[in-house]
């Protein structure tokens, strides 16, 4: 045998020793989700608790095998709560062939990301804004947008139903004048129709106490999120003293009420989409707690359980896309219809439709941070 020939022997041999490292490699290649949040700035707590549930139940599914044999990993970008870099962001990660998009934060950004959508053609799972106006399937790229939580007209339609049985019949809403107050105030107005409630805009707090506390409300719907819901309610509390009776939406509550308010978040009334993070006689919620303590950070909290579901379902979605683990495979999954049960709390998307749940209740804050349904 000539020199020529052995080399291309042992050229041969070499590539049929290295053919099953590679396609080990390439079978254990991560599935690609992504995030573009607030992980700075007056909002950057909706990212970091998103995130910290995300990452923890993810870590979890990853150590019992992740999807088919592969691990899921999640790529971050922070968009600062601004749409443009949220938009910005978006194209970036979705040109590294990410199969889905989860816990998207913003009201604006999402308005700012939803015709991008159809374009970028990668799906979105779960979001924190609930305005009904990201849910209309006539927009330009609503139908990329999957949702696990109810809408705030489902909130709103809550409070003005639950708020008379208890004795608060009359009703201020005071809203932040940004995309989020704008739209929750659409909602809120269509909610309290046959009881039109005083709309009172968020701006100089003492102003604003000073009209809230003419309108004489029984309790006030606040429609503010991030610093500002915080803000507003201890000038409120200063002012009012213990006949403040404030109710605020799902996503502005935990850390970003607790945090400020310490001990006087006592008494605050919350719409729940989703069971307590600290009802541990559900399982969803035990699962939860386990994968936090197991990441070294175990103190619960409304948007890190939301940012745990989502995920969750998100993987769900990627099982149920098969051998086709690209963008279109997964939104294809999805749009057949897709139900995962948590154990005592079920996601189920109908075939077609962009709403996996319609859940809501009312929480009521303990002084110790907790919610008690």
């Amino acid at each position: 045998m000539n020199a020529f020939a052995m080399a291309r022997r042992l050229m041969f041999c070499a590539a049929g020793l290295l053919a099953p490292v590679l396609h080990a490699q390439t079978a254990l290649a991560p599935i690609q989700l992504a995030t573009t949040a607030p992980f700075s700035g007056a909002f950057a707590e909706y990212g970091q608790e998103y995130r910290k549930g995300a990452d923890a139940c993810l870590a979890t599914i990853n150590a019992a095998g992740g999807v088919r044999g592969r691990p899921v990993a999640i790529s971050y970008l922070d968009d600062g709560y601004e749409p443009a870099r949220a938009v910005a962001n978006a194209r970036t990660l979705a040109g590294k062939g990410i199969s889905a998009f989860v816990n998207l934060v913003g009201t604006g950004s999402l308005q700012a990301l939803q015709p991008v959508l159809a374009e970028l053609k990668v799906p979105v799972v779960g979001v924190s804004s609930g305005a009904d106006l990201l849910r209309e399937e006539s927009l330009p790229g609503s139908r990329w947008v999957f949702h696990t939580k109810a809408g705030n007209g489902d909130e709103f339609e809550g409070f003005a139903r639950i708020l008379p049985t208890i004795g608060m019949d009359r009703v201020a809403l005071v809203y932040q004048d940004n995309p989020f107050g704008r739209a929750g105030l659409d909602s809120a107005r269509k909610a309290f129709a046959g009881r039109p409630p005083a709309e009172i805009r968020l701006g100089d707090l003492p102003a604003t106490v000073a009209e809230v506390q003419r309108a004489q409300p029984h309790a006030v719907v606040l429609i503010a999120a991030g610093q500002a819901a915080p803000a507003f309610i201890a000038a409120y509390q200063g002012a009012a003293g213990p006949g403040a009776r404030v109710a605020v939406l799902n996503v502005v509550g935990g850390r970003v009420l607790t945090d400020q308010l310490q001990d006087k978040v006592a008494g605050i009334m919350t719409s729940m989409l989703y069971p307590s993070p600290w009802n541990g006689a559900r399982r969803v919620v035990r699962d939860y707690q386990a994968s936090l303590a197991r990441s070294g950070d175990a103190s619960p909290s409304l948007l890190s359980l939301e940012g745990c579901i989502n995920l969750r379902f998100a993987v769900e979605a990627l099982r149920a896309a098969g051998d086709d683990l690209s963008a279109a495979g997964v939104r294809k999954a999805l749009e057949r219809g897709l139900s995962l049960d948590l154990g005592d709390f079920t996601l189920a998307l109908p075939p077609g439709k962009q709403v996996a749940s319609r859940y809501t209740s009312l929480g009521i804050y303990r002084g110790n941070g907790r919610v008690m349904e």
